[in-house]
């Protein structure tokens, strides 16, 4: 028997997993605590249902130790306990399919560590508990930032994502957490619920990368009156609008489904109206989209069939019957989407409207709309079809927008000479190709043919495209890259591959370890400090930043720690590189006119100055500036900053 103290009770372990307070829930008014005994007893009667007898007391366990971690917590929505919060995200999962005892557990604690008192010891009796349960339950914890001590949202991301990346369930119980609290957003007034609703945004594309598609549904209907509520507002309007003028075309429709609807062909259908989150695209920023315009077809019929050859028998009958569209007939049965998917897909025009038509297995319609919780078993889902997400997900020195960039729609099928489908975004290129199909394939890349014709790493793919890369032992990846890759993967990997010390930095050579030289001022694989303006002639130091280019810096510069960076020196010479410096000069009479002064004051032509306003108080201005050696140009840049009238240098290159 094991005594755990929380709060103003007492909770007892008994044997057997059963608890008994002895103190009272006085801290609850009746309701609630009504509330919290309907949630409860749903939930354990749904996990007897779905997991057994056996399952249900280890659940029983772990909704004691919620209530007792979260013991006298009350949610803003309406005062109830926050632990009905807890009961309700374990309640989704199970309902939508996440038949797992250790997810269930884990949904039902996922807030213990974050919100229990620390005189609770909350992590101590997760590891007692369920070690896997209390492994799941870290990774969905926040990271406080040591700065403001509230949340590091980028953090949280990246350590939810990588153990992601070894056990699907710590994602995916994030996405049933966002989804219970997307439902109370206008609790929180309208600027922060606009927020918490681009947050929760950013977890549709995943759910829509593992096939939950009922799920991203359901999750964008709950966001976007917060998130863009005039457009929402219009665009719902509009829609019902359009099923309304549909209903009778779909009436008219159902006799004459009857050329389908026979033996050796379809065996039931369904009509079924899209939503405002079917209009829905994520853009390219994480936490954004936008809502595309709405038109038809506004209904889908999804025809189910017993087997592949009925399957495209009833997609005949439908062409010969009703005519299809051109241009919209795919073959996702033997070719499935990303995600999944799989169907045969046409439209046809009916009542003079397009009509969507889906033609799909019975033992694909649950998959189609719930992607991996549809196959999830005692030990969890086969996550085969999910390896590519799981690739990117496990990347190190993952951000968040590369993992957006992977969620978002695929548009080119490319193939491999032996026939395997790939799936790209739109100007993906040869890189990224061969750094999906194996990491060093993209690391000792020269190009590819192409359908048979040879091409550079840089060049496009196009859809449909049969790509065979091209290698060489001696090829290393180039900076050049990182401008023209679309895939998560690739950038990830190139990063990686560019911060090992024997791959060449334009424009800097290193004689030793631990030290540099800067040999070319004007190498796109350097950034240029603007809080210290490391010009010429002054001692630097300097290092690969995290985005693999070399940056530098003054080596008094305050804002750098030494033991992180290299010491550096100049070996440029003295050519006639070009300065391009824009900064930012207070909004009155006169205010360039020194700046000019100064310029005049070197001996320095003016080739460009270009100017516009940036704010009411102040003007943006962009200069080209040569004639004079860096030397000078640097010692230019250096007073500039001393100018009264100039607020803030933005940024400065050097070219040849």
């Amino acid at each position: 028997m094991q005594g755990l103290i929380f709060g103003q009770e007492i909770w007892i372990m008994q044997p057997g997993g059963t608890q008994e307070s002895d103190g009272r829930d006085d801290w609850m008014n009746p309701d609630h605590k009504m509330l919290l005994d309907q949630k409860a007893t749903a939930l354990l009667d749904l996990s007897r249902a779905l997991l057994g007898a056996e399952a249900t007391v280890k659940v029983a366990q772990a909704l004691e130790l919620a209530k007792g971690f979260h013991h006298g917590q009350v949610r803003k929505l309406d005062g109830s306990p926050y632990v009905t919060h807890c009961i309700e995200v374990a309640h989704h999962g199970l309902s939508w399919g996440m038949t797992d005892v250790a997810a269930t557990c884990a949904a039902l604690l996922h807030d213990a560590i974050e919100d229990a008192p620390e005189e609770m010891e909350a992590e101590h009796h997760l590891r007692e508990f369920d070690e896997h349960v209390y492994e799941i339950v870290k990774s969905l914890s926040k990271i406080r930032s040591i700065q403001t001590g509230g949340g590091d949202l980028p953090a949280t991301y990246r350590r939810i994502l990588g153990a992601a990346s070894k056990d699907l369930r710590v994602l995916i119980i994030k996405i049933f957490d966002v989804y219970q609290n997307s439902a109370s957003l206008n609790v929180h007034g309208k600027t922060n619920a606009k927020n918490k609703a681009s947050l929760a945004l950013i977890y549709v594309g995943v759910a829509r990368r593992l096939g939950i598609i009922a799920l991203a549904d359901a999750l964008i209907e709950r966001i976007l009156p917060h998130l863009m509520p005039v457009q929402y507002d219009r665009a719902k309007a509009t829609l019902e609008g359009m099923l309304k003028r549909g209903e009778a075309g779909m009436e008219r429709i159902i006799p004459e489904l009857g050329v389908v609807l026979r033996e050796g062909l379809a065996e039931s259908f369904v009509i079924e109206s899209r939503t405002v989150g079917d209009y829905f695209v994520l853009t390219e920023q994480p936490g954004t989209g936008q809502l595309m315009r709405i038109g038809w077809p506004t209904y889908r019929l999804r025809l189910l069939v017993e087997e592949d050859e009925a399957a495209w028998r009833v997609l005949g009958k439908m062409h010969s019957h009703f005519g299809p569209l051109p241009r919209h007939i795919r073959d996702y049965l033997n070719a499935p989407r990303v995600n999944g998917f799989h169907a045969l897909t046409t439209r046809i025009i009916w009542d003079e409207h397009p009509l969507t038509v889906q033609v799909v297995r019975k033992r694909d319609d649950k998959a189609n709309r719930l992607g991996i919780l549809a196959e999830w078993g005692v030990s969890g889902p086969d996550t085969n079809r999910y390896m590519r997400l799981l690739a990117t997900l496990g990347d190190s020195d993952l951000r968040m927008s590369e993992v957006h960039a992977h969620v978002l729609p695929d548009m080119l099928d490319v193939y491999t000479p032996k026939g395997d489908r790939l799936t790209f975004p739109v100007d993906a290129v040869v890189v990224d190709f061969a750094y999906l199909v194996h990491t060093e394939l993209g690391e000792h890349c020269i190009g590819a043919r192409i359908n048979g014709i040879q091409y550079p790493p840089e060049h496009p793919l196009h859809d449909g495209d049969v790509v065979r890369v091209l290698t060489s032992k001696q090829a290393r990846p180039q900076r050049s890259w990182l401008d023209v890759v679309k895939t998560a993967r690739a950038r990830t990997l190139i990063k990686q591959a560019l911060k090992n010390p024997d791959i060449p930095v334009k424009g800097i050579s290193r004689p030793a370890t631990g030290q540099f030289q800067v040999t070319e001022l004007g190498s796109p694989d350097i950034l240029w400090s603007t809080c210290c303006l490391a010009v010429p002639g002054v001692p630097i130091v300097g290092r690969i930043s995290e985005d693999a280019h070399w940056i530098v810096h003054r080596s008094q510069c305050n804002k750098i720690q030494h033991s992180q960076w290299e010491s550096g020196s100049w070996a440029i010479g003295d050519g006639r590189e070009s300065l391009h410096v824009t900064f930012t000069v207070g909004h009155r009479t006169g205010a360039l006119l020194s700046v000019l002064k100064l310029i005049a004051q070197y001996d320095i032509n003016g080739h460009s100055i270009q100017g516009k306003g940036r704010s009411t108080d102040s003007y943006l201005i962009s200069m080209e500036l040569d004639g004079q050696p860096p030397s000078v140009l640097g010692l230019f840049l250096s007073q500039l900053v001393l100018v009264s009238s100039v607020q803030e240098v933005l940024n400065y290159t050097w070219k040849a």
